[in-house]
């Protein structure tokens, strides 16, 4: 183990797990009662079987590796006014691709040393479960806030899996304690919409994270609780005592390229071009300019600064988006009723 430990370390990964590849099966009835209560999500895979099975990415696995890359850089501070805040998961280069690039070299060493002939990689856009695997594997333990807490660096990990078709040492690269919450159930008292309920349940529906990627409108019921949520959500993490005392990332890429907090009123006239040099490098960019020009009306609204109002006029008038205009004139008439 100690060599795959290594070879990992010096491709940038902070911890990896390594289990078999078959099927896990007890985690079909937890995914099928989520279903049943209307907690499954409906932007992963909708069939458990393959949600569960590792061969469902590489017929022929027979091991998984689990990976975990610590993101926890800069202190975030108070959100000044006019701006968004952004979830740190966003702030440096995009994790889909700085983790397949780890992967890419680990699979070198797979290769070279361990006979592996096919290996296959997963993120978080593959239909597998990231924290199911790392916990299964070693690498972390669940945490009440539905992550996976990867000592010493907290819940702030990204996670992601190496399918291969050879048979591996497993085990994994640290001592995890066998618990990780002592019940003081901060995450679930700070969730501002009860998305998280319960330890370790979670509608995310009602998340915040979610709120702000989905696509459409965001229901009125969640606008107020969003407050200055332009992108994702760190609040159950933040609140978390572990967290906060969590280890710094040895990664600079994934210090701040956009936020922590960001200039709303320029959003709102964004061009595509402009959008792509601002956001491509990062994970915001996969839904596009619109979902980020919905919530900066949203928090504007929520902020009620009356420079924001002659904007999102024009915004309303003219952006060629029906959600983005819907979401202009929810925040002028939000910041008229103050007055």
């Amino acid at each position: 183990m100690e060599n795959l430990q290594k070879a990992a370390h010096d491709a940038g990964f902070d911890g990896i797990g390594v289990t078999t590849a078959s099927p896990l099966e007890h985690m079909k009835p937890i995914l099928e009662q989520a279903k049943d209560e209307g907690r499954y999500p409906d932007f992963v895979e909708q069939d458990v079987d393959r949600r569960i099975n590792p061969r469902s990415v590489l017929e022929n696995a027979v091991s998984v590796i689990a990976v975990a890359v610590a993101y926890k850089t800069v202190e975030p501070g108070p959100t000044p006014p006019l701006h968004g805040t952004v979830s740190r998961s966003a702030w440096g280069l995009d994790y889909h691709r700085e983790l397949e690039k780890r992967m890419d070299q680990l699979i070198i060493f797979l290769k070279e040393h361990y006979h592996a002939k096919a290996c296959a990689k997963a993120v978080d856009t593959s239909p597998l479960i990231d924290r199911a695997i790392a916990i299964e594997s070693g690498l972390g333990i669940p945490g009440d806030n539905c992550a996976v807490y990867v000592p010493p660096f907290g819940s702030w990990v990204f996670l992601g899996e190496i399918l291969v078709d050879a048979v591996l040492p497993l085990g994994t690269t640290s001592s995890v304690p066998t618990k990780t919450c002592v019940e003081c159930q901060a995450c679930i008292k700070a969730c501002p919409t009860q998305a998280l309920y319960a330890p370790g349940k979670i509608k995310p529906q009602r998340c915040i994270s979610y709120l702000t990627q989905k696509s459409g409108q965001i229901p009125l019921e969640f606008r107020e609780k969003i407050k200055n949520s332009l992108w994702g959500c760190d609040i159950c993490q933040q609140a978390c005592p572990q967290n906060q005392s969590a280890k710094v990332s040895r990664h600079r890429e994934f210090r701040p390229i956009v936020g922590p907090h960001i200039p709303l009123i320029p959003l709102l006239s964004l061009s595509n071009k402009e959008f792509k040099d601002m956001f491509g490098p990062t994970s915001m960019a996969w839904r596009g300019k619109n979902t980020v020009q919905r919530n900066a009306c949203i928090i504007l609204g929520n902020q009620g600064h009356p420079e924001a109002v002659e904007p999102l006029r024009q915004c309303a008038a003219s952006h060629p988006s029906d959600t983005v205009r819907e979401a202009a004139n929810w925040a002028l008439r939000k910041i008229e009723s103050r007055k």
